[in-house]
Formats: structure tokens, C-alpha cells, sequence
């Protein structure tokens, strides 16, 4: 080895044998040589005229070392910067008793650089085709990021479209119990109180993991998680990320939505990479080239992975391919076996904690978020992404009033099922519902009876449809040793009731038996079913109960459904709860039934006592408008209301008589 106190000329003189032969990349320490005066024009041209590395490395040394000791200290510099292209992988450690080779990144690690000023000097790290290809690279995936937060702000209408963007969500790479894999269901939440059991979904604060960490981890990465959970979005802040970074290193990423590529079995690298991804401008050759001899360069994100049909996502994962590159593949648990390895880092995406969806709503509605925080059902049925963005949409100011609780739910159901089914137009998803209505109503079936039995899990699986199974999460029950059961859960116990309600209107024979039920202690939880039953019998019956189930079937249970639930809680001698009552008739939309129980009630509304979120006070108020011809008698004596919901009761008072 050459003593470090050797000039740069006699430096590189004393390895020019080893660096004739072991040069890689040789166009990058031509470029950066032409940059820094060193060579011109006609001497470039001569070095890229020869036929052979061999000699280009040649030519190369040869006149680095007759332009003396300036030429070849920065031709040394130029490697130091450039190793990792130049010099290739570092040779592994000799083992025992072998004479080890010459290393070129030691060698050039022990010459002594001077204290250089110009620290703003920036060298190429590839050629100019593989730079430009870069920033293509970069263009484009900040237009996929953009294009997909861009399709989400189309929710909110066109005067009031938020900034939306990445929300930290709860990642876990513990080998412990998951909200998805316990080792043995108990019926424990049976017994929990509806609001302890509503808090259970929501995953708990953990460390926290940025993308940008991600980023960072010479891992290859398995994101799984359910559905809209925010696994896409997770992977286009990474995307997003990459193509913010400053240019010093020369890498690639590239991102292939899986749901919407079309991939081949008999495709090749560079098809991949340059006909389904982007091609570059010039060079190609050259581009592949250094794709493949630096690999651990190159980031490939396969988003919503299901299997490895497709060969050459197969020798990507298998690290046939580009053996040093970071793959990312996100899937869903259903399909992580196919793809847990040693090589990769698991991570389970578990959605919004507590204080991330307070953070999110706050972003997303101000003052307006009052209206979900008031609302546990609602507030923990944001801890799926997707869940959060719809309940935002449906409360932002553009969007259409009154707003029902069901009418979210309603908006949630086809909207996961369009993004599933890639169904755009509205009448291509209408079509949709109605070809899979089978499914659908098999699935409303199994939500009724487990929420009969008050219990989440589901006792078999619905279907096999991947769309309509993506309302639930796999549950993995330990049943012996080697043994392990998979059952299905909805995401949200509510979304459970809102599909159970479903197969009610579609048998309303057992609609009586259910009200019935609700009066006694045991079958009381079915009463949350009723308010969804409500609004999917209203007169202005929903898009999706139209593919679903004959409107004619709708119109003749509407009949007598209200007047019978209200005689029915009327019948009980029991208390009658005249708050749950006007949340169902708010649900409805249907003033003819509000009229049928203010004449019960002998038009007094006795709420003394009682306290009123903002909900409940719109679904009071709602019912007090109703009233045309005749004042209401409203007892307000000790309620405890918040300002926001006597904003909403203000609204009423000119129906009212008197009040307390």
C-alpha cells in the first residue's frame, strides 16, 4: 500500500495497475474531469472514442498523470466522491489463511485530502443521461403524489377544499399482540360498556416511526394493514419525500399501483422500469446499466401487492433482480405470507390514534370538528383514514344539510367499495353495487346475527370478494399449539350495525321482533341498529338501497315501520326515551313521523335532566320544526348542553310555546 505522505501524482502512479482493471463507471469520472478544467472537449472525445473499458481506463491515467500533481489530485478527489459508483462494492473480508486482494476503497480512503474551501463543489455521481433520468423521475412522482391528494380534495366541494396532505398514523413492528392477532377471543367486549367498547379501536400511541425513517433503512419494507387504513398514503409521503431531497446522491424510485398496473408475466426489468414507469429521454442503455451495478441506489414500491404471478415482481422481491435495491410492498394481511421474509421489516398499519384524529379533524373542519368530538360512534370510526376523510368531507361547509349519521356511513360503504373496484362514475359504481348486491346482502346477513349475539366476530367468512370483504379485518384465533383459526371482524363495531340494519330492510318480516328485542335487557344493544334502519327507509331512499333492493319493497315498509316503532317504545310502560326517538326521526328525514310523536307526547318535550350533545340537540331541534300549526312545551330545567347545541336549539324556539 502506498504511504499516504506520497504525492497525488505518485499515488495514483503506484495503483495504476489496479485501477486499469477495476475502474467502473468510467463516464462519470470523465464528466466530472470536463467539469473541473481538467480535460477538454477533444480529449473527452478521444477517451469516449476508444472501443474498450480497458483502454478508456488507460487514456484516462495517462493523461491525468501527464497533467502532474493538480490533475491528479482532483482526479483522486473525484474518486473519494464517487466511490460507491467508481470503485463498486467494498471487497468482502479475506478469510483465514488467504492473501488478501487489492482494496481500492481502502487505498483511496488512506490519501491524505487537503482542507478544501470550495466545499460547495458538487460532483456527478453518474452521467448526465442517468441525472436527467433522475429528475424525470422526481417530476413524476410528485405528480402521482399531488394527482392523489388532489382526487381526495374533491370531497370537499370547490370553495372550501382543505390542504391535505400526510397525517402520522400508528405504525407497529412489535412481534406482540396486534389489534389484528390474538391468541384466544374472549367475549369480553360483550360486557363492556358501549362507550369502553367504541375506545377499543382505537390503536395506541407508539413511537414514533416517520416515513422519512423509512426511508433511511437499508430494509426492505412490508406495510400491511387493512383497507383504508393508510397504507397508499403512507407510501406516497415516502414518494413525495425522495422527490423533495437535494440531487447530491444519485438514486431512483419508482412507485407502481398495483390495483391500476397492468404487469405481465413475461415483462423484463427494463420494461418495468421504463415502459409501465417512465423511459428515459437518452441513454437508456446506460440508465439500466447503472440501475443494475448500483442497486442499492433504486427504491421500488409495490402498492397493493396480492401475489407474485408477474416474474419480474417476483425476482424483485426474491432479490433476483437488483439484488441491493430497497423494496416496499404494501398488502393486506390476507396476503402477507406471500411476502414475509427475512429480507423484510414488517410493519402493521393501525391508522389514527386518539389525538391524531382530534389533530386531523381540527385541520380538516375547525370549529366544525365539535360536531364528530361530541360523537363517539363517529369520533373512533375515524381511526381508519379513509373512515376520517369521508366523516370530513360529509361535515364540511360545502357539504349537502342536514347531514345524517347514516348518510356518512352510506358515503363510507361506496366509497370503499369504489376504491376497491376502481369504479370512477358514479353510474359504473351503481352498476357495481347492484352485480355484487348477493355478496353484499350475505354479508349484511352474518353483521346481523353477530350483532344479535352481541359479539364482533364474525362465525364464517361472507364471501370470497375481495371488495366487500374489505369492511373487515382477519382475526387470527390460537386454537392449539400448532393450530391457528382465522375469523373475520369488522373495522368498526358501528359499520357491523349499519350492514345489519341492511339485511333488516331487506327481511322486514323480522323488523318487529327487533324493536321488540330493544326493550328487553338482553337484546337492548339492537337499538343502535333502528337510527340506520331510519334514514334507509326514507322517502328519499338512498343510491345504494336502490341497487340493493326493489324501491317498491322500501316504500311498503315505510308504511307502518315508524308508527310502529313508536307505538312500540309507547307500549313498553316503560320510560319512554324521547331523545333516541327524535335521533331516529332526525335520521328519517321524515316530518309525518315527527308529527305522529309529537301528538303522543301531546306536544310536551320533557328533557329535564337530561344531556344533550350537539347531535342530539340537531335531532331535538329537527323534530321541533317539524311542528307547523301547533307550539311545543319544551322543559329544558337542568340540562347540560354545550354553547354548540344551544346554537342548534335556538334555531327552534320560534315553534316553541314556552320553555324552561
Amino acid at each position: 500500500m502506498a504511504c499516504t505522505a506520497q504525492s497525488a501524482l505518485a499515488y495514483v502512479e503506484s495503483a495504476r495497475v489496479h485501477l486499469v482493471g477495476e475502474l467502473k463507471n468510467l463516464s462519470v469520472i470523465v464528466e466530472n474531469l470536463y467539469q473541473q478544467g481538467v480535460f477538454q472537449d477533444e480529449e473527452v472525445s478521444e477517451i469516449q472514442a476508444e472501443k474498450h473499458d480497458y483502454n478508456k481506463t488507460r487514456h484516462i491515467l495517462n493523461s491525468v498523470i501527464k497533467k502532474g500533481e493538480k490533475a491528479c489530485y482532483m482526479f483522486l478527489k473525484i474518486i473519494d466522491t464517487t466511490r460507491k459508483r467508481t470503485l463498486g462494492r467494498p471487497t468482502p473480508l479475506p478469510e483465514r489463511n488467504t492473501e488478501p486482494a487489492f482494496d481500492l476503497h481502502y487505498w483511496i480512503s488512506c490519501f491524505s485530502f487537503k482542507e478544501d474551501p470550495q466545499t460547495d463543489v458538487e460532483y456527478f455521481q453518474g452521467s448526465r443521461p442517468c441525472h436527467e433520468y433522475q429528475r424525470k423521475l422526481k417530476m413524476k412522482t410528485r405528480k402521482i403524489s399531488s394527482e392523489f391528494w388532489t382526487a381526495n380534495k374533491r370531497l370537499f366541494g370547490e370553495n372550501n377544499k382543505p390542504d391535505l396532505s400526510y397525517t402520522p398514523l400508528v405504525l407497529d413492528t412489535q412481534e406482540s399482540v396486534s389489534p389484528y392477532k390474538i391468541k384466544k377471543y374472549k367475549n369480553k367486549k360483550s360486557r363492556m360498556s358501549r362507550p369502553k367498547k367504541m375506545k377499543k379501536y382505537l390503536p395506541v400511541d407508539r413511537p414514533e416511526i416517520s416515513p422519512s425513517e423509512l426511508l433511511k433503512t437499508d430494509k426492505n419494507i412490508l406495510l400491511v394493514g387493512q383497507p383504508g387504513i393508510g397504507k397508499t398514503a403512507l407510501a406516497h409521503e415516502m414518494l413525495k419525500l425522495w422527490a423533495e431531497r437535494d440531487n447530491k446522491d444519485l438514486d431512483y424510485m419508482f412507485y407502481f399501483d398495483m390495483r391500476n398496473t397492468l404487469i405481465t408475466s413475461t415483462m423484463s426489468l427494463d420494461d418495468l422500469l421504463f415502459c409501465v414507469f417512465s423511459e428515459p429521454d437518452r441513454g437508456k442503455e446506460e440508465v439500466l446499466q447503472d440501475i443494475k451495478e448500483n442497486s442499492d441506489n433504486v427504491t421500488m414500491i409495490f402498492d397493493g401487492l396480492t401475489d407474485l404471478s408477474s416474474s419480474v415482481v417476483r425476482r424483485l422481491v426474491e432479490k433476483d433482480l437488483l439484488p441491493y435495491a430497497k423494496v416496499i410492498v404494501t398488502c393486506r394481511p390476507d396476503d402477507e405470507e406471500d411476502f414475509l421474509s427475512e429480507n423484510f421489516l414488517k410493519m402493521e398499519v393501525n391508522g389514527f390514534s386518539e389525538q391524531t384524529i382530534k389533530t386531523y379533524l381540527s385541520a380538516m373542519l375547525g370549529d366544525e370538528q365539535k360536531k364528530v368530538l361530541s360523537n363517539l360512534e363517529l369520533f373512533t370510526l375515524c381511526h381508519v383514514p379513509m373512515y376520517a376523510l369521508m366523516v370530513a368531507a360529509c361535515f364540511s361547509e360545502d357539504s349537502p344539510q342536514p347531514c345524517t349519521i347514516t348518510e356518512i356511513y352510506i358515503n363510507i360503504v361506496r366509497s370503499c367499495l369504489q376504491m376497491n373496484s376502481n369504479k370512477t362514475r358514479n353510474k359504473d359504481l351503481n352498476s357495481f353495487i347492484t352485480n355484487k348486491c348477493e355478496e353484499i346482502l350475505r354479508l349484511a346477513e352474518v353483521a346481523f346475527h353477530a350483532t344479535e349475539g352481541k359479539t364482533v366476530n364474525l362465525p364464517e367468512m361472507p364471501c370470497e370478494d375481495s371488495c366487500v370483504l374489505s369492511f373487515l379485518k382477519p382475526l387470527f384465533i390460537k386454537a392449539a399449539l400448532t393450530e391457528t383459526i382465522t375469523t373475520y371482524a369488522f373495522l368498526h363495531y358501528t359499520m357491523q350495525e349499519f350492514f345489519a340494519a341492511l339485511w333488516l330492510l331487506k327481511n322486514p318480516d323480522k323488523i318487529k321482533d327487533v324493536l321488540q328485542q330493544c326493550l328487553t335487557e338482553e337484546k337492548k344493544h339492537m337499538k343502535h341498529v333502528i337510527p340506520f334502519l331510519c334514514r334507509l327507509l326514507s322517502e328519499k331512499s338512498p343510491c345504494l338501497m336502490k341497487c340493493l333492493i326493489p324501491a317498491q319493497e322500501i316504500k311498503n315498509t315505510s308504511k307502518w315501520f315508524f308508527k310502529e316503532m313508536i307505538n312500540t317504545f309507547f307500549a313498553s310502560g316503560l320510560d319512554v326515551d324521547i331523545l333516541f326517538l327524535c335521533q331516529c326521526l332526525y335520521e328519517s328525514q321524515c316530518p309525518e313521523a315527527c308529527i305522529y310523536l309529537l301528538d303522543k307526547l301531546e306536544y310536551r318535550l320533557d328533557l329535564s335532566g337530561e344531556s344533550l350533545d350537539p347531535n342530539l340537540c340537531c335531532a331535538v331541534a329537527y323534530v321541533v320544526t317539524q311542528s307547523k300549526e301547533r307550539k311545543i312545551s319544551l322543559n329544558l330545567e337542568d340540562v347540560m348542553v354545550s354553547e354548540q347545541g344551544m346554537r342548534q336549539l335556538s334555531g327552534c324556539l320560534q315553534n316553541v310555546q314556552w320553555y324552561v
